[in-house]
């Protein structure tokens, strides 16, 4: 009755006429949208209605390894361009381990997409209608992102042996990775003396970043309706988000939920 929509499928599933609008259970419980980030409740509005409620969110940031870093003479609050990246990437060269380099980097778009922004490219035009990843910023972007692996400065998880780029920094197989707000609670439990900071998301021509959301949705052929509303309802209040989102593992799509400490750069 009951499921998550990842943002990215949204538009695949409503079109379909597989979602329940949600407007008339929020208007008879008095169950305001305004709170949410509109940004991310706008993924799960189609043609003026809601069909989802975002449960939580994360971008991306920069993780460093600090010992790494400091071993290297690298400051990590002063990584904040590509070029910034590959000057420090240079440094860090000598000091990592053998079978490690600097930068891990995925070789999927939902980690490549945020350079493409950063150099001021899209993925599709604004309507959704058409594909605009072949424009030159998009693959200048691209030729930057692969050109650190050509150089030897970065490699994908499976080339250093490991099963995703968290797993790289605690393992020490690379110093800088981007991820989400994920990655703390792993740390925590499985590399608890390996010690990193977080930056915010580099900049080229600007500032790009990914969101990762998925909502709480109802199936329109739901047998439990209302009991499947007073779920969605409370999981996506006040006192269900924050009780979620103070396992750490993501951010509060709600203003008036505080995120856990240590996210300011995300």
């Amino acid at each position: 009755d009951v499921f998550y929509v990842d943002s990215n499928v949204f538009l695949d599933w409503v079109t379909q006429g597989l979602l329940q609008p949600l407007d008339s259970y929020a208007a008879k419980n008095k169950f305001s949208s305004k709170p949410f980030y509109q940004s991310l409740l706008n993924g799960f509005k189609y043609k003026g209605k809601i069909y989802g409620y975002p449960k939580d969110w994360s971008p991306l940031a920069m993780e460093v390894n600090t010992t790494l870093a400091a071993k290297a003479g690298v400051n990590p609050a002063k990584i904040k361009t590509w070029k910034d990246l590959t000057a420090a990437a240079k440094k860090l060269q000598p000091v990592m381990g053998s079978g490690a380099k600097p930068i891990c980097l995925n070789a999927t778009w939902d980690r490549a997409l945020a350079f493409v922004y950063q150099n001021g490219g899209s993925f599709l035009n604004a309507s959704k209608t058409k594909s605009t990843i072949n424009s030159p910023a998009a693959k200048a972007a691209m030729d930057y992102y692969v050109g650190l692996i050509k150089q030897g400065l970065a490699d994908i998880p499976a080339k250093l042996s490991v099963g995703w780029c968290g797993e790289a920094l605690g393992k020490e197989k690379a110093a800088i990775i981007f991820e989400g707000n994920w990655l703390f609670p792993f740390m925590q439990s499985t590399f608890p003396n390996v010690k990193f900071t977080t930056q915010q998301m580099l900049m080229q021509k600007q500032h790009g970043n990914l969101a990762f959301t998925v909502s709480y949705s109802m199936a329109k052929d739901a047998q439990n309706k209302d009991a499947a509303w007073q779920l969605i309802r409370y999981l996506t209040g006040r006192v269900g988000m924050k009780t979620w989102t103070s396992k750490g593992l993501a951010l509060p799509a709600r203003s008036d939920i505080a995120p856990v400490s240590g996210r300011k750069n995300f």
